[in-house]
């Protein structure tokens, strides 16, 4: 297995060690930590899930909302004139 530089301190580390001996930095023959890749990661979802529970609520107060308020609301019934 080859081995490479670790992305930390240069410290030459094979390219499926999980860290590196010498500094411990986690995923050594990447060129961004795991934890970097996890927040990248969890970013993106989040941006994701905002737009959809934006397009979700804008749905919902434009389409749902006036097709359900006809039956929600009560009219008024006319007074009956009384002889």
């Amino acid at each position: 297995m080859p081995l490479v530089p670790c992305r930390a301190c240069e410290h030459q580390v094979d390219t499926s060690a999980l860290a590196c001996p010498q500094c411990g930095a986690t995923d050594p023959a990447k060129k961004i930590s795991r934890q970097e890749r996890d927040l990248r990661s969890f970013f993106v979802q989040l941006v994701v899930w905002l737009c959809l529970l934006s397009f979700a609520g804008w749905y919902v107060f434009h389409v749902v909302v006036p097709f359900v308020k006809p039956f929600v609301v009560k009219t008024q019934a006319e007074p009956t004139e009384r002889q």
